[in-house]
């Protein structure tokens, strides 16, 4: 392991009647809670750049296709010019306090991602700031958010199928393909759903979903990756 990682674990672990690290480790144990349930992907990095915790949406987007990913506990672009970018900003906002945003990778695989600054270090042994890192989301509304969504406004399921349709982008025509359905069809669905849910347009109906918190869909993994 990290040697690194190792004393900073072991602090923030620490029971002692000196209580080194006492706050900052329930600090750190809280907030890794909290951001297992927000579904966009979170990273927090400690002042000397380990990943100290990634969410649960974190790790299942990073997938081989992603333009991120972890190396002995350290996050890294895959491409060599895109890791100096992405180093230069963590730098900047450990060592100067610099929000920025970065967007790396190409499509179909461009990512976006927010890095912020925190005011805390989480270790007494090192200087500067944490780091929280926020990866761009991969499509606009989860399932599970539209399923809630279906079952609190009671539409069917076949017009929770052309809402989760309309939320991936899909335009009437695509929808009746995919449903196996007459374009006709679709629209009465349309129709109903902004009769239920008292929506003047498709894109009123679309934002209303999207401005939905964030439920988390992914399943539960290791707090901290190997």
């Amino acid at each position: 392991m990290n040697l690194e990682l190792a004393a900073l674990e072991s602090e923030l672990a620490y029971r002692g009647p000196e209580r080194r690290g006492g706050e900052n480790a329930g600090l750190v144990r809280l907030m890794a809670c909290v951001l297992d349930e927000v579904d966009y992907g979170l990273m927090l990095l400690s002042a000397n750049a380990l990943v100290v915790h990634a969410n649960h949406a974190a790790l299942r987007e990073m997938g081989s296709n992603h333009p991120l990913e972890l190396r002995s506990r350290r996050l890294r672009a895959r491409d060599s010019l895109e890791q100096q970018a992405l180093g230069d900003a963590l730098d900047a906002a450990r060592h100067r306090g610099v929000r920025c945003m970065l967007n790396l990778g190409t499509a179909p695989a461009r990512v976006g991602l927010s890095i912020v600054p925190l005011p805390l270090p989480l270790s007494n042994n090192a200087s500067g700031n944490a780091v929280l890192l926020t990866l761009q989301r991969a499509q606009l509304v989860e399932k599970l958010s539209v399923g809630a969504f279906a079952r609190a406004r009671g539409l069917s399921q076949r017009e929770e199928e052309v809402l989760t349709a309309l939320c991936e982008g899909l335009r009437p025509t695509q929808i009746a393909e995919r449903m196996g359905v007459a374009v006709a069809t679709v629209r009465s669905h349309v129709h109903n759903l902004k009769e239920k849910t008292h929506c003047s347009s498709m894109v009123e109906l679309v934002k209303q979903v999207a401005l939905l918190p964030p439920m988390v869909t992914a399943l539960k993994t290791s707090p901290l990756m190997s």
